[in-house]
């Protein structure tokens, strides 16, 4: 990997990534795979020489939801689906969008920025759908991508139902701002980190205990070639604070408040637009998310609203009949 290559992270602080069962330690785990040492050897076999991508796990995780939905009363006929083009939907169908661990733009075993906005954009183009519930838990992940994210939310007419299950932070809290509902499933779990900041590895040091020593030549009018990143890397972050991180955190900052108004009734250095986290009643409290509820909640605060989207749409459309 070119140590020069680095990527913008909204994400929660290191320990609190180590807390999460998907996150950091797993991106990582990924990219730097560990490798045997003194011919050690595995005391068993693995079989899975092909992991399911993210699509598929979300697949799997909504099939064990709705088993358990199926059988609640309240709840029968309704139709929760992530199969967005689907044809043959019942009208009142609920988008199921899984917001869950580390997020990327574009991987596939991984959340995708990318890829969840052309469910959006599928599953609003479908007639029978009339609401998105999102179902959360994520630490924060890549930045790129999601101003370009935030404008086709901002474009949807169907409402958006987030449930937050653990951590609603960053990169994700960027996401669900821009729903028409947000809630937590526990009193415990953790909400906000809106901030943006990188954390950068220099090796020089560790590369030459092993006598390997970096040579770095440049062209004569190359001068500021990788220059910003390798200031970076040797602790002279001023410049890529100031036309990197800075103008990622006010685009981030924007785009909260205009999803989330009431938050501008908090002062302009209120923690909220700091970078700090709140469990669920502060969250409340502070304007970040709507209410506590179940799972089961959440899906009727999804039908009720998607029940209303559906009454004001046929009202339109009665009226245009009348021009």
């Amino acid at each position: 990997m070119n140590r020069t290559y680095l990527r913008q992270l909204l994400t929660l602080n290191t320990h609190q990534l180590l807390i999460t069962a998907e996150g950091f330690a797993s991106a990582m785990i990924e990219a730097f795979p560990l490798v045997a040492v003194d011919g050690q050897q595995p005391t068993s076999f693995f079989f899975d020489e092909d992991p399911p991508t993210y699509k598929e796990t979300s697949q799997k995780a909504l099939s064990l939801l709705l088993k358990n939905i199926v059988a609640r009363s309240e709840l029968q006929g309704i139709t929760i689906t992530d199969n967005f083009s689907a044809e043959d939907l019942p009208e009142g169908s609920i988008a199921y969008h899984r917001i869950w661990g580390f997020i990327t733009a574009d991987c596939r075993w991984y959340f995708s920025s990318k890829q969840f906005e052309c469910d959006l954009l599928e599953a609003e183009a479908n007639p029978a759908i009339t609401c998105h519930l999102l179902h959360v838990n994520s630490p924060g992940g890549e930045a790129w991508y999601l101003d370009r994210l935030s404008e086709t939310m901002r474009s949807l007419s169907k409402p958006i139902v987030s449930l937050v299950e653990q951590y609603n932070c960053s990169a994700s809290y960027y996401i669900t701002c821009h729903s028409s509902f947000i809630a937590s499933l526990t009193a415990n779990d953790t909400i906000g980190c809106i901030g943006t900041m990188l954390e950068a590895f220099n090796y020089d040091g560790w590369f030459e205990k092993f006598g390997i020593k970096r040579i770095v030549a440049r062209a004569s009018k190359s001068d500021l070639k990788n220059k910003k990143s390798e200031d970076l890397l040797n602790g002279k972050t001023k410049q890529y604070i100031k036309e990197d991180l800075d103008p990622l955190n006010e685009q981030f900052l924007s785009a909260v408040l205009a999803a989330r108004p009431q938050l501008s009734n908090l002062p302009e250095d209120d923690p909220v637009f700091r970078g700090e986290t709140f469990s669920t009643p502060l969250a409340i409290e502070k304007g970040l998310i709507d209410a506590s509820m179940t799972f089961i909640e959440a899906i009727a605060k999804a039908i009720e609203l998607g029940n209303e989207y559906a009454e004001l749409e046929k009202v339109k459309k009665s009226a245009l009949n009348y021009l």
